[in-house]
């Protein structure tokens, strides 16, 4: 009587996770980039929607030839395996814990230089549910005062970093470079003058002072107390919505001209700042390292 016994190879099912996972992935990414009727600025492409379809389509592909392919015994099938738990794990905690961000331009200067690397809270705000309006795990949101990034209403393929001034009631009043919230005016302690370079390497000579909320939150601002860029600003803020501003005032694309940011269109809150480098002197601003965003 022959005692072996005949090897039966057990189905494999992994290729149906590493499928759902690339679904979700592209889901979550083009509800993420969903306009919900909201104009799209001229000239930008949509590198972020076409990424999610991409992504859908790989894994409509895993569902169905999936088995196939990760079911070979193949090196590289095995170094496959292997990124794609890497990058998964990349892409959750960017996705839903912390996501880094680069400071391009100087409308948060002096609070966010450019060239200032940080961290993002994903989780602070709570989540979008893709092709909706509303979040979950959002517990109270925002903060006056807080640093928040979100899509750019009027293009939500790009992302903006500004400051919460106004939250859903207030009325927010800008006008001769001061500022009122719910028609008290907001507390300035000057600071003396401070000059930067913008992004471009122009010189810029502004006036620095101290903007102390009702709630004892206090931050550093710019104004350039010579320039005529001031935008009157007299706004009831609606609910779900926020009004938002650049702490370099008069160098700021902020709600002053466009309007408010839907709560929906919340990213994340700045934390930390891990990498800062002057580009316009090649070093590294080694005193900004592990600094907490104010």
């Amino acid at each position: 009587m022959n005692s072996d016994k005949e090897e039966v190879s057990k189905p494999s099912y992994k290729h149906l996770w590493h499928g759902v996972m690339f679904v979700i992935g592209g889901v979550y990414m083009l509800g993420s980039y969903s306009t919900m009727g909201e104009s799209v600025e001229e000239g930008s492409f949509p590198w972020g929607p076409i990424v999610a379809v991409a992504l859908l389509v790989v894994g409509v592909l895993f569902f169905w030839k999936g088995r196939w392919i990760l079911d070979r015994k193949a090196v590289v099938v095995e170094y496959y395996e292997a990124i794609v738990l890497a990058v998964g794990i990349a892409l959750l905690v960017r996705t839903f814990i912390v996501e880094p961000f680069k400071i391009p331009s100087g409308s948060m200067i002096p609070t966010l230089l450019v060239g200032d690397y940080l961290f993002v809270s994903k989780f602070t705000y709570g989540h979008r549910i893709p092709f909706t309006r509303e979040r979950l795990f959002m517990g109270e949101g925002p903060k006056r005062g807080d640093i928040a990034v979100f899509e750019y209403p009027r293009d939500p393929t790009k992302d903006y970093i500004k400051r919460i001034i106004g939250l859903p009631g207030d009325r927010i009043i800008y006008q001769d470079k001061r500022l009122y919230v719910n028609d008290q005016p907001v507390m300035y302690e000057n600071a003396g003058s401070y000059t930067y370079r913008n992004e471009r390497g122009t010189e810029v000579e502004s006036s620095r002072f101290f903007e102390k909320l009702s709630d004892g939150r206090s931050y550093s601002i710019l104004v350039r107390p010579f320039s005529f860029s001031d935008q009157i600003t007299d706004e009831v803020v609606p609910p779900g919505h926020y009004f938002v501003m650049g702490d370099n005032r008069d160098n700021s694309n902020d709600s002053r001209f466009w309007g408010f940011v839907p709560a929906y269109r919340l990213v994340g809150r700045a934390l930390a700042i891990f990498w800062s480098w002057d580009t316009q002197n090649s070093r590294l601003r080694l005193e900004r390292l592990g600094s907490l965003v104010k």
